[in-house]
């Protein structure tokens, strides 16, 4: 069972309200320039390694400005006073206005530090989170059909592509059991529709490890079809 908050409305951030807690050990996860997006994620108690039953994440959108830690020993998530709020749009730039700016004020706390975010919204969400699932916040929709192979979705730093290496030993020995599959790489699927007797057909003609083989190969099949196309599709591993 997967439980889920979503916090936007006004009335959901009174100054100085604690709006999370948990003492869970929390790490920088992601970020999307699209839409402003921030991930926290935690899986694992601050005092041992090993992965928890559930995981939780925590998402901030329309994250504007932030003074953030790559890692949270227990976390508190407040609203900011109208006090702490003023003294944080007082270190920041002039463009920053605290009288026409409509974000809001996060305070994050962790063993006597405290940053900020300054964001649209804050949500959180706990359960069991499949190896094979990215996140919480990015899953499969029929309005997007692919894999969805980042934590979120929109442009990031693609730091989870893995290399050529990677995927070579992952054909090579296997993948380990048990461990999440937060690395993928894309390869390129060429598709063409071939056209007989007023009836056209679909066919997926082979996958290629780069786009170049995949150009050529299109390049070579073209004046046979109907017509064709490439798709990249993430490999993950």
């Amino acid at each position: 069972m997967t439980s889920k908050v979503w916090l936007s409305r006004d009335e959901d951030f009174r100054p100085g309200a604690e709006l999370f807690r948990s003492e869970r050990l929390f790490g920088l996860w992601a970020y999307s320039a699209t839409h402003g997006q921030l991930l926290l994620r935690a899986d694992a108690m601050p005092e041992g390694h090993a992965r928890l039953p559930t995981t939780v994440e925590v998402l901030f959108r329309l994250a504007d400005a932030m003074q953030v830690q790559t890692s949270y020993q227990g976390l508190v998530i407040r609203c900011a006073t109208e006090e702490e709020a003023a003294g944080i749009y007082d270190g920041l730039p002039d463009h920053y206005c605290h009288a026409e700016n409509h974000h809001r004020v996060l305070v994050l706390e962790s063993q006597g530090v405290m940053g900020y975010v300054l964001a649209g919204g804050v949500g959180w969400c706990e359960g069991e989170l499949s190896d094979l699932q990215p996140s919480f916040f990015n899953p499969f929709t029929p309005y997007d059909p692919r894999w969805p192979a980042k934590p979120l979705f929109g442009v990031g730093g693609e730091l989870d592509i893995a290399s050529p290496q990677e995927v070579a030993e992952a054909f090579l020995t296997g993948l380990p059991v048990g461990v999440r599959r937060d690395r993928h790489r894309h390869l390129h699927l060429l598709t063409a529709v071939t056209e007989e007797d007023g009836r056209r057909r679909p066919h997926n003609l082979g996958v290629f490890l780069t786009e170049a083989d995949a150009e050529e190969a299109r390049r070579l099949v073209e004046p046979h079809v109907a017509s064709c196309w490439i798709e990249p599709l993430p490999v993950v591993l």
